[in-house]
């Protein structure tokens, strides 16, 4: 009970932040967000936090493809539709956009791949606007995605033949205007001047940069610059004042929590590999969560400015800190090392990308028990 309480207060003072981010945002002159600054001038204050966050995922979760390495990388390639041999895509530059053309006996058709999503770091999916218009948006995700382990596009997650997921057409997936602003909202800091159930590609502000977790910073930029009191400088989700819960309900928004999870036998179970993908799910059934109170978070292991470390020996010692010492229960294995490798194991969710396990278990289940379906 008193879980279920925990959770809907942090979910309200998410939803109160979400609320002031985005009435703060709105710009009367529509011509841009007027609150936000951007990270040059976070910088200022900031170096050590900005020089980490530009090397993170967060700094390039959404790439305007025109223009972008992208083109002269991918320019000239033709690769054959893993499940059509009878289908090829070819990717052509032309000027600074990047085009892609389809062919299937003798037909051809073409798209303009606009946007790509993804760091890079695990795979970028390209997507090309079917509707521009800033109510009522929509997109085609297309049907190759470029993984980061391989050197040619493969089939998008999501978009296998032996799939049925809605939407999926030979040329990819069309998203109607509640997953597109979706898909934006999330890899952007903010889709438009008037909120975000508008997407407007003029105003909108690319990648997960600080005022997307902290808030537009105009008004704490000018309380710094004029010498202003601690008080006049407080943002949103600074250290000390965001509760674990609530910014593990923060985080969710976009990298989801259990309440998103689609219902079924197969739904929050260890088995369902598409889990893995979605941090706070697995974490939030953990022990190491539920029997400490909610009191384990994303921050507790990784600086959220930063790319997450490769340093197993990092997250190791957050574990130790925990079930080290007299009265505390430590593993019968090994009490010293190899944590993270038997209980948060890297795994094959999809297409060869491997994602750390944030469900924490004593019995990890073997690659043999999980489904090799496409999610």
């Amino acid at each position: 009970m008193w879980e279920a309480v925990l959770l809907a207060a942090s979910f309200a003072a998410v939803v109160a932040v979400a609320l002031w981010w985005t009435n703060s945002a709105t710009s009367p002159s529509g011509r841009g967000p007027a609150q936000f600054v951007g990270t040059a001038d976070c910088r200022e204050c900031h170096p050590a936090q900005a020089a980490a966050y530009a090397r993170s995922g967060h700094a390039r979760t959404l790439l305007r493809v025109a223009g972008s390495p992208l083109v002269e990388r991918l320019d000239g390639v033709t690769v054959t539709d893993p499940e059509r041999p009878d289908v090829t895509w070819t990717y052509r530059r032309q000027g600074e956009t990047l085009t892609t053309e389809r062919r299937e006996a003798g037909d051809v058709e073409r798209f303009v791949l606009e946007y790509a999503f993804g760091s890079g770091r695990h795979a970028t999916t390209f997507v090309t606007l079917t509707s521009r218009d800033p109510l009522d948006p929509a997109l085609l995700e297309h049907r190759l995605t470029l993984f980061a382990h391989q050197s040619l596009p493969g089939v998008t997650p999501g978009q296998s033949l032996a799939g049925k997921a809605a939407g999926n057409s030979p040329a990819g997936r069309h998203h109607g205007r509640v997953n597109t602003l979706k898909c934006f909202q999330c890899h952007t800091t903010v889709t438009s001047d008037r909120g975000p159930d508008v997407l407007d590609t003029s105003a909108m502000i690319s990648n997960v940069t600080c005022e997307r977790c902290h808030g537009p910073a105009r008004d704490h930029v000018a309380a710094a610059r004029a010498g202003g009191p601690e008080e006049a400088l407080r943002m949103p989700l600074g250290p000390g004042r965001t509760s674990p819960s609530a910014e593990l309900t923060f985080c969710g928004q976009c990298h989801r929590l259990p309440s998103m999870i689609a219902a079924g036998p197969a739904s929050i179970v260890p088995e369902n590999t598409t889990l893995i993908r979605h941090q706070p799910v697995g974490l939030m059934q953990s022990a190491c969560y539920t029997r400490t109170g909610g009191g384990l978070s994303c921050s507790s292991c990784h600086d959220p400015h930063a790319r997450p470390s490769t340093d197993a020996s990092v997250y190791e010692a957050v574990c130790l800190s925990c079930h080290e010492g007299p009265k505390k229960k430590a593993c019968s294995v090994n009490p010293k090392v190899g944590c993270i490798g038997c209980h948060m194991p890297r795994r094959d969710t999809t297409r060869g990308m491997k994602f750390t396990d944030h469900w924490i278990r004593t019995q990890p289940i073997t690659e043999a028990k999980m489904p090799t379906s496409d999610p």
